[in-house]
């Protein structure tokens, strides 16, 4: 087959994000969206942005915010941005994997594993949450960054061009950290693809020390501002080191799975807060035997390897020293994952033959875009999704006091309350559950006064 054009590339990418994504715009503004979008003024003007700027964390990301409020196209126009910044990616995506197999060996065989790649990340349905959900935008608008300054200082090292490898791949890098803080693993990230690439270390330190003075500026910005460091703080105080460890691999095991089989996805996972190692034997196991695999396949198959380290080094050992309130999120994949389609897809290049491939590769599309579409639906009112999360987390009492809160939202007075109470129950300490219901109970009782009131 021979190599298409990147426009003729595009529009196939294009092609299959849109019929991935296409029932998504008409969704809700969905939990967190209403306090950091709908009911947050300080993404409702330019000027209220700015006075925003040193009372709050994430300020491009709020800029994405700020222009789609601007633009007064209401909930769509914040759907179209994200499915247009996973059309991004996704592109980015197919020039990464592009450049990662031009050295490999048997490269004219695995000619069509970059776009199949590709492919593959615009359908996956564990992308919704960063997609379809519009907060989960942190995640994605973060790697559009992330990914982009990857793909400038790969080019500028190819190309020899200083103003990319020196200026450009900083810049954007500072991007992506004004968008989510996760950002911090970049200079690491290009050490890992300078290893596996055959780069040489000391070249790369040479050409990598504005990153990691990026990084160096970036720390002391989130040490000594207020807004960051109260929730480093509040972070530090969730568990020990042995315990975020424990919790961390147990997260680690838990996403895998989700990737591998993807048709339970959760946006509220009721995983438990581990306290020693002991509790996490068989995640403990999961991760050395990966870990040994990757040296293993390090010269042999370093697709393989790469794809295991890079996601180890996303997410697993920021968490560890500080520690994520959410255990885990779909959309921590979104970043972490990209490197494992390729490293799929290259695996049945060189065991398949052209014709076989292209079968296996439009069965695997075709299952993960029928998930999506399915998932997207879920994303459609806040009731749907919290509805479905009750079944996936059945124990978990926020999950009950979310859906509470939805139906509350909608009226629905009596299923509310029997959330709220069912919230309570698994947890007496959860204060918002039993504020919600105290609401509940006002507003049932102003209902009855009214309806006796008009007899």
């Amino acid at each position: 087959m021979r190599e298409r054009t990147n426009f003729v590339i595009l529009a196939w990418l294009s092609l299959a994000v849109l019929v991935c994504y296409a029932n998504s715009l008409f969704g809700e503004f969905q939990f967190d969206d209403y306090n950091v979008i709908v009911n947050n003024p300080r993404v409702h003007s330019w000027s209220s942005w700015l006075e925003g700027l040193t009372l709050g964390i994430r300020p491009l990301l709020k800029v994405s915010y700020t222009i789609n409020w601007m633009m007064n196209t209401g909930v769509i126009g914040f759907h179209l941005t994200n499915v247009l910044i996973h059309l991004a990616n996704t592109f980015l995506v197919y020039l990464l994997a592009k450049e990662f197999i031009r050295p490999q060996w048997q490269a004219q065989k695995l000619m069509n594993a970059p776009f199949f790649a590709a492919l593959l990340f615009a359908a996956h349905p564990i992308h919704t949450e960063a997609v379809t959900y519009i907060c989960g935008r942190s995640s994605s608008l973060m790697t559009f960054f992330y990914l982009a300054a990857m793909r400038t200082y790969i080019y500028g090292r190819v190309q020899q061009n200083n103003l990319k490898i020196y200026f450009l791949t900083p810049l954007l890098f500072i991007a992506a950290l004004s968008v989510k803080e996760t950002a911090v693993t970049f200079p690491f990230a290009l050490l890992l693809w300078e290893h596996i690439c055959g780069g040489k270390w000391q070249r790369s330190v040479r050409q990598l020390w504005p990153s990691f003075l990026v990084l160096l500026a970036g720390g002391l910005v989130f040490i000594f501002s207020h807004s960051y460091a109260s929730q480093m703080v509040r972070s530090l105080e969730l568990n020990s080191l042995t315990g975020n460890a424990a919790t961390q691999l147990d997260a680690f095991s838990y996403l895998l799975k989700q990737w591998i089989i993807p048709v339970a996805l959760n946006i509220d996972a009721d995983l438990k807060l581990q306290r020693d190692l002991s509790e996490s034997a068989q995640p403990l196991m999961i991760f050395v035997v990966l870990f040994c695999l990757t040296l293993v396949f390090w010269r042999r198959r370093p697709w393989v390897s790469f794809a295991i380290a890079w996601v180890m080094l996303q997410l697993i050992p920021l968490h560890i020293f500080l520690p994520r309130l959410d255990i885990a999120n779909d959309r921590q994949l979104y970043l972490a994952g990209w490197p494992i389609f390729l490293s799929l897809v290259i695996e049945l290049t060189l065991v398949l033959n052209q014709r076989s491939l292209r079968f296996a590769v439009v069965v695997i599309l075709a299952t993960y875009s029928s998930l999506t579409v399915l998932r997207n639906r879920d994303y459609a009112t806040e009731i749907a999704l919290w509805e479905d999360t009750v079944k996936k987390s059945p124990h978990k009492a926020r999950v009950h006091n979310n859906l509470g809160y939805a139906y509350l939202m909608s009226q629905r007075i009596i299923e509310a309350r029997r959330e709220f109470t069912t919230a309570l129950k698994m947890d007496p300490s959860l204060y918002k559950a039993r504020y919600n219901l105290y609401r509940a109970d006002d507003e049932l009782s102003a209902s009855q006064l009214k309806t006796e009131s008009g007899r």
